[in-house]
């Protein structure tokens, strides 16, 4: 009788000891997972994004892009998109981010847009991040997610698209219309 094939749990630190293959992994719940290069319009985006974060901020805090790791647990790590550290926050980034940034932004790819919907989704959520975005640069749209501590899961705070404005009152500066974002 043959034993069942199990797979390993891999922690943060296996992870940094793989040698380096050109890939990038993220790591949810001890499962790596092989992530993509993104197109050129999802880093224009990404840009965009960046840039309008930047200008609003009036402090500290930080807005950074992948790939920086973001080890929430020993055996989850992952790298979102953009994400969003309050001054009053900035102890967890390190040499890489310790702990749960106040908000992290995804831009939605045809190879990772169940991923983002899905388990990246709910590990963000399980270990306490605040606020998530999904962007979605081919309907010219934002939804932004805010954590229901009592459930553990995201509720749809709202949804932006053509003529209306993102917002977050992490950032009470910051107004961005999705549809000059997500340009061609």
């Amino acid at each position: 009788m043959s034993a069942p094939l199990v797979r390993p749990y891999i922690t943060y630190d296996d992870l940094c000891r793989l040698p380096a293959d050109g890939n990038r992994y993220e790591l949810i719940d001890g499962e790596a997972y092989l992530t993509p290069s993104p197109n050129s319009r999802h880093q224009k985006i990404v840009g965009r994004l960046h840039g309008a974060f930047r200008a609003a901020i009036p402090d500290r805090s930080e807005i950074l892009f992948a790939p920086l790791d973001v080890v929430l647990a020993n055996g989850t790590a992952l790298q979102p998109d953009l994400l969003f550290i309050r001054e009053a926050n900035l102890g967890i980034l390190q040499s890489v981010v310790h702990g749960a940034p106040d908000l992290v932004i995804e831009v939605l790819s045809p190879a990772t847009v169940a991923m983002d919907r899905g388990v990246k989704m709910e590990a963000y959520a399980r270990h306490g991040i605040g606020e998530y975005w999904i962007v979605d640069g081919e309907l010219g749209a934002i939804e932004i997610y805010r954590l229901d501590s009592a459930a553990g899961a995201y509720r749809l705070a709202t949804r932006c698209a053509e003529g209306e404005r993102a917002t977050t009152p992490l950032l009470p500066a910051l107004s961005i219309v999705p549809s000059q974002i997500c340009r061609a």
